[in-house]
């Protein structure tokens, strides 16, 4: 929607500017009207290039769930929802998220209802967001399913966060590596190497084998680039096809320790998912398409939750599904039978959740505690290799100078 520029005067006549998002020039007017100013004139704000760039991509996701937070405590409090919205976009550090609640409240304005007008908004608000909105609207629980979907976001945060500082060391030790393999057998080797045979010393094995190894790479270096570069491209195009994908993150399951991370977090977003949504009142089958859309991060488990979709359209329970569909643990088969029969089907999903949540904090720690013996193994056995290849010839020059004398 367009953005104005307004100077209007209150009824002591004092002169009032600002900006504000709106339909038209009569729809400016009209919200003038209702907060007590009269306008003088207005002027439709033309979007800059740095303003549209600024107002592009994502949220940030702790600006979300702020947001979220914010919204269900001001709803709770009794606040009508253009007032919280009003209250909530002063606050935003976001420029995106600030235009969208003005979009959002000029929509409701307009007789939208909230889902109805955040929905235009897909690239912000995602399908799962959108369905608990949409489900709190109708059930009369908004405030309750704001405050859900933002302790499940937060929860999708610290996870996010989590993994990404397992990352870190690991790589650290891989560029260090990198950097010292590159100067020291890419550059003081060679030299060495040409001095030593100036000298008339026969290289050692060892010295061969990685000298022949670091002409390679000097001589075939674009070539061993580009297969560094394309080799993962590759992959990556592969999985982003549906069969491809599906193959690749199956066979990912399986690798040690990172195949347990990601499984546990994936069932942990099930999970954690079902839980949030179920509460919320939405329908078995809106649950299944929604956890099916690239909400698991993992095709594989993505594509077993739609067999288990298909056994469930044709009256199996839920737990039938997912044993039909494979690729479940029978923890989370037993779990969910269990739901289904007292019915507590929220209440064993989330306590799934929490345990798969354990799990993943649990599996990065022993992940990063295993890089650790691991990465010094291969800092020394790189170390030890170099150093081999350089002091040998050198202890040969040493021995035949003791031989001279």
């Amino acid at each position: 929607m367009p953005n104005y520029q307004y100077h209007a005067l209150d009824d002591g006549g004092r002169l009032h500017r600002g900006t504000m998002i709106a339909m038209n020039d009569a729809d400016v007017e009209q919200r003038l009207r209702q907060s007590g100013l009269t306008m003088v004139k207005n002027k439709r704000v033309l979007d800059n290039p740095l303003d549209r760039l600024l107002t592009r991509g994502k949220v940030a996701p702790r600006v979300l769930i702020e947001f979220y937070f914010r919204l269900s405590q001001t709803l709770a409090l009794g606040l009508p929802i253009l007032s919280a919205l009003d209250e909530n976009a002063k606050q935003l550090p976001s420029r995106l998220l600030r235009r969208v609640a003005g979009e959002a409240r000029v929509a409701l304005e307009g007789g939208n209802t909230l889902y109805e007008s955040l929905r235009r908004f897909p690239r912000v608000f995602n399908r799962l967001d959108l369905g608990l909105i949409q489900m709190g609207e109708t059930s009369g629980v908004l405030p309750k399913c704001l405050k859900d979907l933002a302790e499940f976001l937060e929860w999708k945060d610290n996870i996010r966060s989590t993994i990404r500082r397992a990352t870190i060391y690991p790589s650290f030790i891989l560029l260090t590596i990198v950097a010292v393999v590159g100067v020291w057998v890419g550059y003081v080797l060679p030299q060495m190497a040409d001095v030593l045979k100036e000298m008339g010393v026969t290289l050692p094995e060892t010295t061969r084998i990685v000298l022949n190894v670091s002409l390679f790479l000097k001589s075939r270096w674009p070539w061993v680039a580009a297969g560094a570069v394309l080799g993962p491209a590759a992959l990556y195009l592969l999985q982003k096809t549906r069969r491809g994908g599906v193959i690749f993150h199956k066979y990912l399951l399986r690798l040690p320790l990172v195949g347990t991370v990601v499984t546990n977090l994936a069932l942990a977003r099930l999970s954690h998912n079902f839980a949030t949504m179920y509460r919320a009142g939405i329908t078995i089958n809106h649950i299944f398409e929604i956890l099916g859309d690239n909400v698991l991060g993992n095709r594989y488990l993505e594509d077993c939750l739609q067999t288990a979709y298909s056994e469930v359209q044709q009256g199996q329970s839920i737990a039938t599904g997912f044993e039909r569909a494979g690729g479940f643990p029978p923890l989370l088969l037993g779990a969910v039978q269990n739901g289904e029969t007292t019915g507590t089907l929220d209440d064993s999903f989330k306590r799934l959740g929490d345990y798969y949540d354990t799990q993943v904090k649990r599996t990065v720690e022993a992940m990063i505690n295993a890089f650790e013996p691991i990465t010094i193994l291969i800092l020394g056995g790189v170390f030890g290799l170099i150093a081999l290849s350089i002091l040998l010839p050198l202890y040969d020059v040493v021995g035949n100078f003791g031989q001279a004398y």
